[in-house]
């Protein structure tokens, strides 16, 4: 296979010959070409603007110039193209679009595309640090005037007015969000005021662009930057009510600030994994509901309490991500992380073997994240040490190896069948679940058959068939 391996270098080295085949100008542009400048680390997904091109046309051409064969695709509406090409470590996508000019009406979420030079297609782009654009010969344009200056002041600042920038498309201020968490750069005076006027044209942009931007801001270096600033300008109680509902609700106890100032600072802190950003993002999103005080102490002062906040919080957390058409799979992980988050926490080297047990099976294979999320919890606070969580780790490793297959009944239904003499029937599954649980306990060895029927025979009342169940014995 002689196809060139698609690098920034070879696209750079390609947009020359392009220029002379095609008769436009192309310019690779946006987080490529600030990054580099930046001296940051890019992704694998580059962007090209071409202008009096096709886009269509630009990545075909590419396409037989590096010899690929994957295809190319195209979004005749927009004017753009894409060819994704398959590497040694996943996929690289060159995305075309021609030089335009857009607008959108108030009431819709589609623009009015027509074919622009250029400069007009980087003045109407989101924010001056991404209207770089970089030429084949390796040199770095700024057609706007106020990319270079933005991006070494570390602003984010759009270039027009912000109002008419977010009316274009309301999706850019949850981006202008994403940015500042992942450049950790500030956003300006005026993007600001912009999107605390402008938050409520945000319920004109689908579910799944408005998930998918939030995903992105989670995984960003800093996602506090870019949830403070949502919670700032409105625009938090616009997308999850749930979570604004967190901002002043006060904690005790070793905890930093009020929920919402805790939870920015526990996301910092937790592993750039999806999942587990997301279940800190929603570990405590329960107690807003929960909160009570008690007496407590000899100076009678009051102790806040969130009893059930991790139950609570589950269901909301489950609500919140259906709402958000986040996968019902990742959904459910999210709110059995939410679920389990206090019982790490709550951990102390006197547990009992059993106890470590129980919540090694009930973690299953979350156990990782549950313990990276509970060291991220932890962290958040003014809590002295990751000594306890440390202990329970090992404790964990250990259950581990003891039960290298997992929790599982040392009788299959066959089995139980044919010592019971009986059909059939719910009592399998009854019987199943406490032999389960009964591993889990210690109190039956893994694949100990004669023990597992012992335990049973001690205590037919949990399993036996009912009378008239199915699987009971005939009368």
């Amino acid at each position: 296979d002689t196809a060139t391996e698609p690098t920034p270098q070879q696209l750079r080295a390609a947009l020359l010959p392009m220029e002379a085949a095609l008769g436009g100008r192309a310019r690779i542009v946006g987080g490529y070409v600030r990054d580099l400048l930046l001296g940051r680390p890019h992704g694998s997904d580059l962007d090209v603007v071409v202008e009096a091109v096709d886009a269509g046309d630009a990545a075909r051409w590419l396409r037989r110039h590096w010899g690929r064969r994957e295809p190319v695709v195209t979004f005749d509406r927009f004017g753009t193209a894409q060819l994704s090409c398959r590497t040694g470590t996943g996929l690289t996508t060159v995305e075309f679009v021609r030089a335009r000019s857009e607008a959108y009406d108030p009431e819709s979420r589609k623009p009015e595309v027509r074919p622009g030079t250029l400069a007009e297609d980087v003045w109407r782009r989101d924010f001056t640090v991404n209207t770089l654009l970089l030429d084949g010969r390796g040199v770095v344009e700024d057609l706007t005037g106020l990319a270079l200056l933005d991006s070494f002041d570390q602003r984010i600042r759009t270039p027009l007015d912000p109002l008419a920038t977010f009316a274009e498309d309301p999706l850019r201020m949850l981006r202008a969000a994403r940015f500042a968490a992942q450049l950790e750069f500030t956003v300006d005076p005026g993007v600001h005021r912009a999107m605390a006027r402008a938050r409520h044209r945000l319920r004109i942009v689908s579910t799944e662009r408005v998930r998918d931007e939030l995903l992105r801001l989670l995984l960003a270096r800093r996602p506090s930057i870019g949830l403070r600033l949502l919670e700032a300008t409105g625009l938090l109680q616009e997308v999850a009510p749930e979570l604004a509902a967190m901002v002043g609700v006060e904690q005790g106890g070793y905890h930093v600030g009020d929920v919402f100032t805790h939870t920015c600072l526990a996301v910092d802190l937790a592993p750039p994994d999806r999942i587990v950003r997301l279940a800190a993002l929603l570990h405590d999103v329960g107690k807003p509901q929960t909160r009570g005080r008690t007496e407590a102490g000899p100076d009678g002062g009051a102790r806040l309490t969130f009893h059930g906040h991790a139950a609570v919080g589950a269901k909301i957390a489950a609500g919140l991500l259906r709402r958000l058409r986040l996968p019902h799979d990742e959904a459910d992980e999210v709110a059995r992380l939410v679920a389990l988050h206090m019982r790490p926490i709550q951990y102390a080297p006197d547990w009992e073997d059993r106890a470590v047990r129980r919540l090694w099976h009930d973690a299953g294979p979350l156990r990782g994240p549950l313990m990276a999320l509970a060291r991220a919890d932890t962290r958040a606070s003014h809590y002295p040490t990751l000594a306890a969580l440390d202990d329970l780790a090992r404790r964990l490793a250990r259950v581990a190896a003891a039960l290298p297959r997992g929790a599982r009944a040392p009788l299959d239904g066959h089995q139980l069948r044919e010592r019971a003499g009986l059909g059939d029937g719910p009592w399998i599954g009854r019987a199943q679940r406490l032999l389960i649980q009964a591993v889990v306990d210690g109190q039956v060895a893994d694949g100990d058959g004669e023990g597992a029927w012992a335990h049973l025979a001690g205590d037919p009342d949990r399993w036996a068939p009912r009378a008239g169940e199915r699987g009971a014995p005939p009368r």
